[in-house]
């Protein structure tokens, strides 16, 4: 495959970047940002921990807070295998993840639900709902959700051996 020339029109301010990025070479500088976004589209950003991999690849809400508690229902819908639940059977578990009282659990349940980060399937159950951003599949997706489904299951997996560990030096 040839190389083809082509012409952009750039401010000032992004050129002088690009000759700072690419040690004075535009042409470097643009060949490095598209290998690194072209990885990172691929999944080839490995550096990050599959949560941040996971977490980088849907839409979550803009509100801090309001993310926290999407993701801390995400985290517990993912460690259930998937399955819906009440907000009775939940509470406890995003409390415990968050930090948030009862009340602000139930208010951001609310929020998220209205502005579609929740699904209501049947009754007063729900789960999240997973919107992908631009450039990530649904077969990456699948990827992604089950190498973080295998980290959260690790994670539980070292708060057992912990509890066993502390409980053999007690005896």
């Amino acid at each position: 495959m040839g190389k083809k020339q082509t012409a952009i029109r750039l401010d000032e301010e992004e050129i002088t970047f690009l000759r700072e990025y690419g040690k004075g070479k535009i042409s470097d500088a643009v060949r490095e940002l598209i290998a690194e976004k072209k990885s990172r589209m691929e999944g080839k950003s490995l550096e990050k921990a599959p949560d941040e991999r996971f977490e980088d690849s849907i839409i979550t809400p803009s509100d801090p807070h309001l993310k926290d508690t999407y993701m801390a229902i995400v985290r517990a819908f993912i460690a259930n295998s998937g399955r819906a639940g009440s907000i009775d059977y939940y509470l406890g578990k995003i409390m415990g993840d968050t930090g948030y009282d009862s009340a602000t659990v139930l208010k951001h349940v609310r929020k998220l639900g209205s502005s579609g980060y929740l699904k209501f399937v049947t009754g007063a159950a729900f789960r999240p709902t997973f919107r992908l951003i631009e450039g990530v599949t649904v077969e990456r997706f699948k990827e992604l959700i089950q190498e973080y489904s295998d980290f959260i299951k690790q994670k539980q997996r070292y708060a057992d051996v912990w509890n066993a560990a502390v409980e053999k030096n007690d005896e």
